[in-house]
């Protein structure tokens, strides 16, 4: 079984200058958790997802810094603060991992498996020879390969 007998061929993407609340727009009205970031060319520059989102309109805590003799006590935000003060900042500026996991359509599941569980991930998008994006592998789809190649024939 090969990542491309299971991807998601039709991919929601998103631009480096989509604006927070576009991007929002996109995973809420679509019901999905992540997007792949690509260029004008549909190629991949990253990925962004509900928990980058969420990691970065978490208000900023209370800090207490030290300058020689002087402390300083900063405030730490409101979440409404937080949240209207970032609606309009770009893609990205969210997008921290500079490293891209992805793969191709022809890598087995071995290997899509292994992926999914090393990183943690819950979306991995799909590339071909170019790096454009032509789908997207998840873990639930990871989940039905298992079953369809292994539980299913034992029944």
């Amino acid at each position: 079984m090969l990542v491309k007998d299971f991807m998601i061929r039709e991919v929601y993407v998103a631009r480096p200058d989509f604006t927070l609340k576009e991007i929002l727009r996109i995973l809420i009205e679509n019901k999905v958790g992540g997007v792949p970031v690509v260029d004008d060319h549909d190629k991949l520059l990253g990925m962004v997802t509900d928990g980058d989102i969420l990691r970065y309109l978490t208000p900023a805590e209370e800090a207490i810094m030290g300058y020689f003799t002087y402390i300083t006590v900063l405030p730490g935000e409101e979440l409404d603060e937080k949240v209207t003060s970032k609606m309009n900042d770009k893609v990205s500026q969210i997008i921290k991992n500079k490293r891209i996991t992805k793969l191709s359509p022809e890598d087995p599941l071995v290997e899509w498996i292994k992926v999914l569980s090393k990183h943690h991930f819950k979306k991995i998008p799909v590339v071909d020879k170019n790096d454009k994006v032509v789908g997207i592998i998840s873990r639930g789809d990871a989940l039905r390969a298992l079953y369809k190649e292994f539980v299913q024939k034992l029944e």
